[in-house]
């Protein structure tokens, strides 16, 4: 099914790390929800839908609801990983209230992730601080393993989707991730997009084309509609003027920001206000 991370809520159900012994065999017991395993160190065959892989460190592997597992250690370079047994949900929270909970059937991950050397020690630190800061029923610990498991999954995401990229690629997705922290961070100053973009070693024209492809919306949509959200929140939550809230969200003409803003949302700064007091 198709999830916003943002919107995933997680429960998690075990951490725990596998001794490194030789040559130790063992079987996924628990197929009804997901699992992640990291590679440490050392050597292994994991059979899976009656095909034998080879696996070693540096690997994360990923098991979604229903798939069987065979695991097989080395005797010289016995495994050393660890283990989260977890299930995922999307749950959307709208205007005045929430939406139902829809479990995730399957990440957008593949079983095998072999990770790149500084990902490596990012997501390694990630599990090590799973795996220490896990203990069951106590809810207090719970919260901060789930912060760190919040932190994990954006990663182990985004090093899915650098897989298999050329270099060259690579290029245009790091100068994407840049420009867009730009427009999330600078959204309150007056930004021009065009000069953002010849800040990078890409042709405007061309970020724009990828930015779209990537965000499904241009630069300049984007910027609009960040800015619509913010202003949102302000009309709800403060009592700031229409002027206020205006220059808070990068517009120097009040004009343009009710007309922005009534595009979108089909009402005018006043009148959302009013409804959502109303």
């Amino acid at each position: 099914m198709n999830y916003a991370l943002g919107n995933m809520v997680v429960h998690i159900h075990w951490v725990i790390a596998k001794p490194p012994l030789p040559g130790w065999e063992d079987i996924r017991q628990t197929v009804t929800g997901h699992t992640f395993y990291y590679i440490y160190s050392g050597k292994g065959t994991f059979r899976c839908e009656e095909e034998d892989i080879e696996v070693g460190g540096g690997t994360l592997v990923y098991l979604w609801p229903g798939l069987p597992l065979y695991m097989k250690s080395s005797d010289a370079h016995p495994l050393r990983m660890t283990m989260i047994l977890f299930d995922c949900a999307s749950l959307i929270k709208n205007e005045n209230e929430w939406g139902i909970p829809k479990p995730i059937g399957r990440l957008r991950l593949p079983f095998l992730l072999p990770l790149q050397s500084e990902r490596t020690v990012r997501i390694g630190e990630q599990f090590r601080e799973l795996e220490g800061g896990w203990v069951p029923g106590d809810l207090v610990r719970e919260a901060k393993v789930k912060s760190v498991w919040y932190r994990l999954v954006q990663e182990v995401h985004e090093a899915a989707e650098a897989g298999g990229r050329h270099r060259s690629e690579e290029g245009i997705n790091t100068a994407l991730r840049n420009f867009k922290e730009k427009l999330d961070t600078g959204f309150s100053k007056e930004l021009r997009i065009t000069e953002l973009a010849e800040e990078t070693s890409f042709s405007p024209v061309y970020l724009r084309k990828t930015f779209a492809a990537r965000y499904g919306c241009s630069p300049k949509e984007y910027l609009d509609q960040l800015r619509t959200e913010h202003a949102i929140r302000r009309l709800r939550f403060t009592s700031d003027s229409v002027t206020e809230i205006s220059r808070a969200c990068g517009y120097t003409d009040v004009y343009q920001f009710s007309k922005s803003f009534k595009k979108r949302s089909g009402l005018s700064p006043s009148e959302y206000r009013k409804m959502q007091r109303d």
